[in-house]
């Protein structure tokens, strides 16, 4: 974490052209900052102010607002269309805070809309352990559902289908290796990329509570609340009652 931290900023020998040290120099530039977010909206100048401030609040030691100011950014690039820019900040938070949940699978959606299907492996495998020791098992297996209607891959269903019998959702895992990916679901492009991407822990236990599975959108003009689409049918995910999902997941 240090040797990141030094190849941001430079070392704890770094000073300001004052003499200042860099925790000062932090704290200085972080309330310019935190001012200059409250008179913007999101965008890209929005996405890269919250990556600075989660830079500069990691210097300061404050790591669960650095996350929250990641998590923010992660969501500003991808509402501003810059997905390699929030693959960037998505990896930065794994290096320094390994144990991360929702940044994984943030990660590993980007991968898929990229087509890098065995990168998204490795992030999917990562996600579902962490998933499994967090014991948010049925959060992680609306995820995979969605993943299934986007890829229709024969081998990489297989492989999503293995981590949901993991994930203890055998009927889901069935359904998986049996069905194929929607079509005007791969054909939305990055819609429903960044809307499984950007969905909250509290829209997945919605989902979860319910025993309904999310069904991805294909219309990126819809309303947040309107693009929870439901099945009507109840789902494997089953029972929620789980506790919220750790910091880390925060986006994370």
């Amino acid at each position: 974490m240090f040797g990141f931290l030094r190849r941001f900023f430079g070392g704890s020998e770094r000073r300001g052209s004052r003499g200042e040290a860099p925790g000062v120099l932090a704290a200085d530039d972080l309330e310019r900052i935190e001012r200059q977010l409250e008179e913007m909206g999101h965008g890209r100048k929005a996405a890269r102010l919250l990556n600075r401030a989660g830079d500069l609040y990691l210097v300061r030691g404050e790591r669960q607002h650095a996350l929250k100011r990641y998590g923010d950014a992660i969501d500003a690039y991808l509402q501003s269309g810059e997905y390699d820019n929030a693959m960037a900040v998505c990896r930065k938070i794994i290096r320094v805070v390994p144990e991360v949940i929702r940044t994984r699978r943030t990660l590993a959606w980007l991968c898929l809309g990229k087509g890098f299907l065995e990168i998204a492996r490795e992030h999917i495998d990562a996600y579902a352990q962490a998933s499994i020791d967090s014991q948010l098992e049925p959060l992680a297996v609306q995820q995979l559902q969605l993943m299934a209607q986007y890829v229709d891959r024969p081998d990489f269903r297989e492989f999503l289908a293995d981590k949901l019998m993991a994930l203890g959702a055998a009927d889901a895992a069935a359904r998986v290796r049996a069905g194929k990916a929607a079509a005007d679901v791969r054909d939305a492009g990055w819609t429903p990329v960044v809307y499984a991407a950007m969905l909250t822990p509290e829209e997945l236990r919605q989902a979860v509570d319910e025993g309904l599975e999310i069904k991805a959108p294909i219309d990126d003009k819809l309303d947040r609340l309107e693009r929870l689409l439901i099945d009507p049918e109840p789902g494997p995910a089953g029972g929620g009652g789980q506790d919220p999902e750790p910091d880390a997941e925060t986006k994370p």
